[in-house]
Protein backbone atom coordinates (compact mmCIF):
# COMPACT_ATOMS: atom_id res chain seq x y z
CA UNK A 1 0.00 0.00 0.00
CA UNK A 2 1.33 3.32 -0.94
CA UNK A 3 1.99 5.79 1.95
CA UNK A 4 0.72 9.40 2.40
CA UNK A 5 3.38 11.84 1.78
CA UNK A 6 3.06 14.82 3.86
CA UNK A 7 5.36 18.03 3.62
CA UNK A 8 4.92 20.94 6.63
CA UNK A 9 1.16 19.40 7.06
CA UNK A 10 0.58 19.43 3.73
CA UNK A 11 -0.72 16.16 1.71
CA UNK A 12 0.79 15.42 -1.48
CA UNK A 13 -0.27 12.23 -2.29
CA UNK A 14 -2.89 10.11 -1.53
CA UNK A 15 -2.52 6.40 0.50
CA UNK A 16 -5.16 3.52 -0.75
CA UNK A 17 -6.83 5.10 2.25
CA UNK A 18 -7.35 8.99 1.13
CA UNK A 19 -8.57 7.62 -2.39
CA UNK A 20 -12.02 7.87 -1.54
CA UNK A 21 -11.83 11.44 0.43
CA UNK A 22 -13.09 13.22 -2.87
CA UNK A 23 -16.01 10.76 -3.44
CA UNK A 24 -18.17 11.88 -0.83
CA UNK A 25 -18.57 15.30 -2.94
CA UNK A 26 -22.14 16.38 -3.40
CA UNK A 27 -24.28 19.11 -4.54
CA UNK A 28 -25.61 22.13 -2.60
CA UNK A 29 -29.36 21.31 -1.57
CA UNK A 30 -30.68 25.29 -1.17
CA UNK A 31 -29.65 28.78 -3.28
CA UNK A 32 -26.95 30.47 -0.78
CA UNK A 33 -28.28 34.69 -1.61
CA UNK A 34 -31.25 33.85 -3.22
CA UNK A 35 -34.28 35.74 -1.68
CA UNK A 36 -31.59 38.03 0.60
CA UNK A 37 -32.23 41.85 1.23
CA UNK A 38 -31.75 43.56 -2.54
CA UNK A 39 -30.21 46.20 -0.56
CA UNK A 40 -27.86 44.33 1.36
CA UNK A 41 -28.65 46.40 4.45
CA UNK A 42 -27.10 43.95 7.36
CA UNK A 43 -23.72 43.94 5.34
CA UNK A 44 -23.12 47.26 4.20
CA UNK A 45 -24.13 48.74 7.99
CA UNK A 46 -20.20 47.45 8.92
CA UNK A 47 -18.92 47.99 5.56
CA UNK A 48 -16.83 51.36 5.88
CA UNK A 49 -15.70 51.37 2.38
CA UNK A 50 -16.57 50.18 -1.27
CA UNK A 51 -14.56 50.40 -4.17
CA UNK A 52 -16.06 48.91 -7.56
CA UNK A 53 -12.93 48.37 -9.51
CA UNK A 54 -15.35 48.28 -12.51
CA UNK A 55 -19.02 49.17 -13.35
CA UNK A 56 -20.44 45.40 -14.22
CA UNK A 57 -17.61 43.27 -12.18
CA UNK A 58 -15.11 43.47 -8.88
CA UNK A 59 -15.53 44.88 -6.13
CA UNK A 60 -13.56 45.80 -2.71
CA UNK A 61 -15.42 46.29 0.65
CA UNK A 62 -13.71 47.61 4.39
CA UNK A 63 -14.57 47.11 7.22
CA UNK A 64 -15.74 44.30 7.49
CA UNK A 65 -14.53 40.73 9.43
CA UNK A 66 -15.17 37.63 7.44
CA UNK A 67 -14.82 35.52 11.00
CA UNK A 68 -17.40 37.60 12.17
CA UNK A 69 -20.18 37.66 9.44
CA UNK A 70 -23.90 37.36 11.05
CA UNK A 71 -26.02 34.67 9.20
CA UNK A 72 -28.10 37.72 7.33
CA UNK A 73 -24.44 39.16 6.30
CA UNK A 74 -23.51 36.13 5.07
CA UNK A 75 -26.56 35.60 3.12
CA UNK A 76 -26.46 39.31 1.70
CA UNK A 77 -22.43 38.61 0.92
CA UNK A 78 -23.58 35.71 -1.49
CA UNK A 79 -26.01 37.95 -3.41
CA UNK A 80 -23.82 40.67 -3.78
CA UNK A 81 -20.60 38.08 -5.37
CA UNK A 82 -23.44 36.66 -7.24
CA UNK A 83 -24.45 39.82 -9.06
CA UNK A 84 -20.37 41.75 -8.95
CA UNK A 85 -19.09 38.45 -9.56
CA UNK A 86 -15.72 39.18 -7.18
CA UNK A 87 -15.54 40.52 -3.95
CA UNK A 88 -12.30 41.23 -2.18
CA UNK A 89 -11.33 41.79 1.56
CA UNK A 90 -7.94 42.87 2.90
CA UNK A 91 -6.44 42.33 6.19
CA UNK A 92 -8.39 39.28 7.50
CA UNK A 93 -5.64 37.87 9.45
CA UNK A 94 -7.95 35.89 11.89
CA UNK A 95 -9.32 34.10 8.55
CA UNK A 96 -7.48 30.84 9.83
CA UNK A 97 -7.75 26.90 8.38
CA UNK A 98 -10.93 26.74 10.71
CA UNK A 99 -13.02 30.03 10.13
CA UNK A 100 -11.86 29.43 6.29
CA UNK A 101 -14.08 26.17 6.40
CA UNK A 102 -16.79 27.97 8.53
CA UNK A 103 -17.39 30.59 6.27
CA UNK A 104 -17.86 27.97 3.12
CA UNK A 105 -19.95 26.32 4.72
CA UNK A 106 -22.55 28.64 5.07
CA UNK A 107 -22.79 28.65 2.11
CA UNK A 108 -22.86 24.91 1.18
CA UNK A 109 -21.11 21.72 0.95
CA UNK A 110 -17.76 22.05 0.91
CA UNK A 111 -15.82 20.54 -2.24
CA UNK A 112 -12.35 17.84 -1.78
CA UNK A 113 -10.14 18.46 -5.00
CA UNK A 114 -9.24 15.28 -6.34
CA UNK A 115 -6.07 15.92 -6.96
CA UNK A 116 -4.69 19.48 -5.57
CA UNK A 117 -2.28 18.81 -2.23
CA UNK A 118 -4.88 19.85 0.42
CA UNK A 119 -4.17 20.42 4.53
CA UNK A 120 -3.68 17.22 6.20
CA UNK A 121 -6.08 17.93 9.42
CA UNK A 122 -8.62 19.87 6.79
CA UNK A 123 -9.28 17.90 3.49
CA UNK A 124 -11.30 20.66 1.99
CA UNK A 125 -8.57 23.25 2.19
CA UNK A 126 -6.47 23.06 -1.23
CA UNK A 127 -2.81 24.38 -1.32
CA UNK A 128 -1.96 26.77 -3.89
CA UNK A 129 2.03 26.87 -3.19
CA UNK A 130 4.69 27.44 -5.85
CA UNK A 131 7.13 25.91 -3.77
CA UNK A 132 5.26 22.37 -4.25
CA UNK A 133 6.64 19.72 -6.84
CA UNK A 134 4.74 19.15 -9.04
CA UNK A 135 3.17 22.31 -8.85
CA UNK A 136 -0.24 22.73 -7.84
CA UNK A 137 -1.46 25.69 -9.88
CA UNK A 138 -1.20 25.61 -13.10
CA UNK A 139 -0.16 28.92 -13.88
CA UNK A 140 -0.05 29.62 -17.58
CA UNK A 141 -1.53 32.13 -20.11
CA UNK A 142 -4.04 29.97 -21.19
CA UNK A 143 -5.31 28.80 -17.67
CA UNK A 144 -8.84 30.69 -17.82
CA UNK A 145 -11.27 28.64 -16.14
CA UNK A 146 -14.36 28.26 -13.66
CA UNK A 147 -13.43 26.35 -10.56
CA UNK A 148 -14.12 22.07 -10.82
CA UNK A 149 -16.60 22.52 -13.61
CA UNK A 150 -15.79 18.98 -14.54
CA UNK A 151 -17.88 18.18 -11.46
CA UNK A 152 -21.52 17.16 -11.49
CA UNK A 153 -21.96 19.93 -9.49
CA UNK A 154 -19.44 22.21 -9.70
CA UNK A 155 -18.02 25.41 -7.87
CA UNK A 156 -20.30 28.19 -6.87
CA UNK A 157 -18.45 30.32 -4.39
CA UNK A 158 -14.79 30.40 -4.17
CA UNK A 159 -12.64 31.72 -1.02
CA UNK A 160 -8.95 32.13 -1.73
CA UNK A 161 -7.11 33.63 0.90
CA UNK A 162 -3.09 34.52 0.52
CA UNK A 163 -0.79 34.11 3.08
CA UNK A 164 2.48 34.88 1.71
CA UNK A 165 2.65 37.06 -1.73
CA UNK A 166 5.38 37.87 -4.20
CA UNK A 167 7.50 41.19 -3.88
CA UNK A 168 6.07 41.88 -7.25
CA UNK A 169 3.70 40.19 -9.91
CA UNK A 170 1.18 37.02 -8.63
CA UNK A 171 -2.40 39.53 -9.71
CA UNK A 172 -5.37 37.12 -10.70
CA UNK A 173 -8.02 38.24 -13.51
CA UNK A 174 -10.83 37.76 -13.52
CA UNK A 175 -13.70 37.56 -16.63
CA UNK A 176 -17.53 38.55 -16.64
CA UNK A 177 -19.59 35.61 -17.98
CA UNK A 178 -22.66 37.77 -17.97
CA UNK A 179 -21.37 40.62 -20.45
CA UNK A 180 -19.48 37.80 -22.59
CA UNK A 181 -23.44 36.67 -23.19
CA UNK A 182 -24.82 39.91 -23.61
CA UNK A 183 -22.14 40.92 -26.27
CA UNK A 184 -22.93 38.18 -28.34
CA UNK A 185 -25.29 38.68 -31.31
CA UNK A 186 -28.57 37.65 -30.98
CA UNK A 187 -28.03 34.77 -33.20
CA UNK A 188 -24.87 33.39 -31.56
CA UNK A 189 -27.37 33.57 -28.60
CA UNK A 190 -29.84 31.47 -29.53
CA UNK A 191 -27.62 28.59 -31.06
CA UNK A 192 -25.76 28.86 -27.83
CA UNK A 193 -28.39 28.11 -25.75
CA UNK A 194 -29.50 24.81 -27.25
CA UNK A 195 -26.34 23.54 -27.11
CA UNK A 196 -24.73 21.55 -24.12
CA UNK A 197 -20.54 20.48 -23.31
CA UNK A 198 -18.21 18.27 -22.14
CA UNK A 199 -16.41 19.37 -19.50
CA UNK A 200 -13.56 17.49 -18.18
CA UNK A 201 -10.86 16.79 -16.07
CA UNK A 202 -8.26 15.50 -18.46
CA UNK A 203 -5.27 18.17 -17.41
CA UNK A 204 -5.44 15.77 -13.78
CA UNK A 205 -5.59 12.90 -15.53
CA UNK A 206 -2.24 13.61 -17.61
CA UNK A 207 -0.28 14.68 -14.67
CA UNK A 208 -1.35 11.74 -12.51
CA UNK A 209 -0.02 9.49 -15.54
CA UNK A 210 3.29 11.65 -16.02
CA UNK A 211 3.83 12.17 -12.01
CA UNK A 212 2.36 8.53 -10.66
CA UNK A 213 0.06 10.02 -8.29
CA UNK A 214 -2.67 8.79 -6.88
CA UNK A 215 -5.99 10.90 -6.32
CA UNK A 216 -8.01 11.50 -3.43
CA UNK A 217 -11.58 10.69 -5.58
CA UNK A 218 -12.51 10.14 -9.09
CA UNK A 219 -11.96 12.70 -12.09
CA UNK A 220 -14.93 13.13 -13.57
CA UNK A 221 -16.77 14.21 -16.86
CA UNK A 222 -19.53 16.36 -16.83
CA UNK A 223 -21.83 17.76 -19.42
CA UNK A 224 -23.27 21.27 -18.55
CA UNK A 225 -25.12 23.92 -20.58
CA UNK A 226 -23.14 26.18 -22.44
CA UNK A 227 -25.45 29.29 -21.59
CA UNK A 228 -26.42 28.85 -17.53
CA UNK A 229 -28.82 30.67 -15.85
CA UNK A 230 -27.32 32.09 -12.36
CA UNK A 231 -29.81 31.24 -9.35
CA UNK A 232 -28.94 33.80 -7.49
CA UNK A 233 -29.34 36.91 -10.14
CA UNK A 234 -31.28 35.18 -12.53
CA UNK A 235 -29.05 36.07 -15.44
CA UNK A 236 -27.64 34.06 -18.54
CA UNK A 237 -23.95 33.48 -18.53
CA UNK A 238 -21.55 31.48 -20.80
CA UNK A 239 -20.06 28.52 -19.24
CA UNK A 240 -17.62 27.31 -21.11
CA UNK A 241 -13.99 27.54 -20.10
CA UNK A 242 -10.41 26.77 -22.25
CA UNK A 243 -9.06 24.63 -19.49
CA UNK A 244 -11.67 22.10 -18.36
CA UNK A 245 -14.55 21.64 -21.25
CA UNK A 246 -13.22 19.29 -24.13
CA UNK A 247 -16.17 19.75 -26.45
CA UNK A 248 -19.35 20.99 -27.29
CA UNK A 249 -21.80 18.10 -27.83
CA UNK A 250 -24.03 17.07 -30.71
CA UNK A 251 -21.78 19.27 -33.48
CA UNK A 252 -19.10 18.25 -35.52
CA UNK A 253 -15.11 18.72 -34.27
CA UNK A 254 -14.74 21.37 -36.33
CA UNK A 255 -17.62 23.06 -35.13
CA UNK A 256 -16.93 22.64 -31.44
CA UNK A 257 -13.24 23.96 -31.59
CA UNK A 258 -14.53 26.79 -33.65
CA UNK A 259 -17.14 27.80 -30.62
CA UNK A 260 -14.86 27.01 -27.86
CA UNK A 261 -11.69 28.65 -29.54
CA UNK A 262 -14.02 32.06 -30.50
CA UNK A 263 -15.66 31.89 -26.65
CA UNK A 264 -11.88 31.54 -24.91
CA UNK A 265 -10.74 34.12 -26.99
CA UNK A 266 -13.54 36.32 -25.75
CA UNK A 267 -12.80 35.49 -22.17
CA UNK A 268 -8.98 36.18 -22.53
CA UNK A 269 -8.95 39.25 -25.22
CA UNK A 270 -11.94 41.34 -24.20
CA UNK A 271 -10.54 43.71 -21.42
CA UNK A 272 -14.05 45.56 -20.72
CA UNK A 273 -15.14 42.03 -19.32
CA UNK A 274 -11.96 42.16 -17.13
CA UNK A 275 -10.73 43.12 -13.49
CA UNK A 276 -7.61 42.45 -12.06
CA UNK A 277 -6.70 42.48 -8.28
CA UNK A 278 -3.36 42.78 -6.88
CA UNK A 279 -2.88 40.76 -4.17
CA UNK A 280 -1.94 41.79 -0.32
CA UNK A 281 -0.37 39.27 2.33
CA UNK A 282 -4.03 38.35 3.70
CA UNK A 283 -6.45 39.47 1.48
CA UNK A 284 -9.38 37.72 0.03
CA UNK A 285 -11.00 36.98 -2.62
CA UNK A 286 -14.71 35.31 -3.10
CA UNK A 287 -15.79 34.42 -6.47
CA UNK A 288 -18.84 33.00 -8.18
CA UNK A 289 -17.40 30.50 -10.62
CA UNK A 290 -21.17 30.35 -12.39
CA UNK A 291 -20.66 33.47 -14.31
CA UNK A 292 -16.79 34.63 -13.95
CA UNK A 293 -13.76 33.23 -15.20
CA UNK A 294 -10.36 33.73 -13.38
CA UNK A 295 -6.00 32.99 -14.20
CA UNK A 296 -3.33 33.60 -11.99
CA UNK A 297 -0.61 36.08 -13.93
CA UNK A 298 2.54 33.77 -14.04
CA UNK A 299 4.82 36.99 -13.95
CA UNK A 300 6.33 36.54 -9.98
CA UNK A 301 9.10 34.22 -10.33
CA UNK A 302 11.99 33.79 -8.86
CA UNK A 303 9.55 35.01 -6.00
CA UNK A 304 6.84 32.35 -4.39
CA UNK A 305 3.79 32.85 -3.13
CA UNK A 306 1.35 31.03 -0.99
CA UNK A 307 -2.47 30.63 -1.08
CA UNK A 308 -5.19 28.40 0.63
CA UNK A 309 -8.49 28.12 -0.80
CA UNK A 310 -12.03 26.52 0.10
CA UNK A 311 -14.19 25.44 -2.84
CA UNK A 312 -18.40 25.31 -2.61
CA UNK A 313 -20.65 22.88 -4.32
CA UNK A 314 -23.19 24.28 -5.81
CA UNK A 315 -26.35 23.10 -7.89
CA UNK A 316 -26.44 21.24 -10.67
CA UNK A 317 -25.91 23.64 -13.30
CA UNK A 318 -28.97 24.52 -15.42
CA UNK A 319 -30.24 27.04 -18.34
CA UNK A 320 -34.32 28.98 -17.98
CA UNK A 321 -35.29 30.50 -20.52
CA UNK A 322 -37.31 32.68 -19.13
CA UNK A 323 -33.98 33.58 -17.45
CA UNK A 324 -32.59 37.75 -17.70
CA UNK A 325 -29.17 39.01 -18.23
CA UNK A 326 -27.03 41.37 -16.30
CA UNK A 327 -27.45 44.03 -19.36
CA UNK A 328 -31.44 44.33 -18.55
CA UNK A 329 -30.69 44.48 -14.88
CA UNK A 330 -27.96 47.33 -15.64
CA UNK A 331 -30.11 50.22 -17.79
CA UNK A 332 -31.79 50.85 -14.65
CA UNK A 333 -28.07 51.32 -13.04
CA UNK A 334 -27.32 53.14 -15.85
CA UNK A 335 -29.86 55.42 -15.97
CA UNK A 336 -29.53 56.40 -12.10
CA UNK A 337 -25.91 56.87 -12.69
CA UNK A 338 -26.08 59.55 -15.76
CA UNK A 339 -29.09 61.44 -13.55
CA UNK A 340 -26.84 61.20 -10.74
CA UNK A 341 -23.93 62.63 -12.56
CA UNK A 342 -26.49 65.26 -14.87
CA UNK A 343 -27.51 66.44 -11.37
CA UNK A 344 -23.73 67.17 -10.01
CA UNK A 345 -23.24 68.92 -13.27
CA UNK A 346 -26.20 71.12 -13.17
CA UNK A 347 -25.25 72.03 -9.42
CA UNK A 348 -22.01 72.64 -10.33
CA UNK A 349 -23.02 74.86 -13.30
CA UNK A 350 -25.32 77.05 -11.01
CA UNK A 351 -23.06 77.45 -8.04
CA UNK A 352 -20.56 78.57 -10.88
CA UNK A 353 -23.15 81.01 -12.24
CA UNK A 354 -24.23 82.49 -8.86
CA UNK A 355 -20.22 83.50 -8.28
CA UNK A 356 -20.10 85.03 -11.74
CA UNK A 357 -23.67 87.12 -11.27
CA UNK A 358 -21.99 88.03 -7.81
CA UNK A 359 -18.69 89.25 -8.76
CA UNK A 360 -20.87 91.12 -11.74
CA UNK A 361 -22.70 93.04 -8.89
CA UNK A 362 -19.82 93.41 -6.64
CA UNK A 363 -17.82 95.07 -9.69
Amino acid sequence: MAPTVVENNIVLSASEKETTLADRNTHATRVAGKGADPEEKALFASVTKRIDYTPKIGTELHGIKLSQLTEQQGEELAALIAERGVVWFRDQDDLDYKEHVRLGKRWGPLHVHPLVPHSQDNPEVIVLDSRLSPPSRFNTNDSWHSDVSFEPAPASFSILKFEEIPEAGGDTIWSNGYELYDDLSPPIQHLLQGLTATHSSDIFKILTQSSGRKTFGKLNDSEHPVIRTNPVTGWKSVYTNPVFTREINGVTPAESKWILDYLGDLIAKKLQYQVRFHWEKNSVAIWDNRSTFHTGVPDFRPYQRRGVRVTVSGEKPFYDPQSGTQAKAWEATAKAIVAKQEAAEAKAKAETDAKVAASVVGA
